[in-house]
């Protein structure tokens, strides 16, 4: 009896790997990782969906571009080749981001500052 193995597992198994923040990769270390091809890269970067880092070697690649990457890829199942709507779709992923992020501080900031006023209040009674 012959088994099929799922690639598909072995794949998204590639998939979860998570690159250094300090990791830099050539354009064709990245495709690899996102495994799309280099000149589907250079056209994301030509509408500004990807933002390399460039230096006197040329062009790199960091682990947000490559979470990027990945995310457009992502998009790209659901919009197709609509970049003008991918593009604004990462612009509205990031602000939810950052917005989240934001919030999550003035909870803390809440939390801290009840804290010091149950503990005053403490100390008085």
């Amino acid at each position: 009896m012959i088994t099929k193995i799922k690639r598909s597992s072995r794949s998204r198994a590639l998939q979860l790997f998570e690159p250094p923040p300090e990791a830099v990769y050539s354009i064709e270390a990245a495709a690899r990782l996102v495994d799309v091809p280099r000149r589907r890269i250079a056209v994301y970067c030509r509408y500004g969906l990807l933002t390399p880092v460039a230096n006197e070697h040329g062009y790199y690649f960091d682990g947000r571009s490559i979470k990027t990457l990945r995310a457009i890829e992502g998009l790209r199942s659901v919009c197709g080749d609509d970049l003008a709507g991918i593009k604004m779709i990462l612009r509205l992923m990031n602000e939810v981001q950052r917005l989240n992020s934001e919030v999550h501080s003035l909870n803390l900031e809440t939390t801290r500052s009840n804290n010091r006023k149950v503990k005053k209040y403490e100390r008085r009674t």
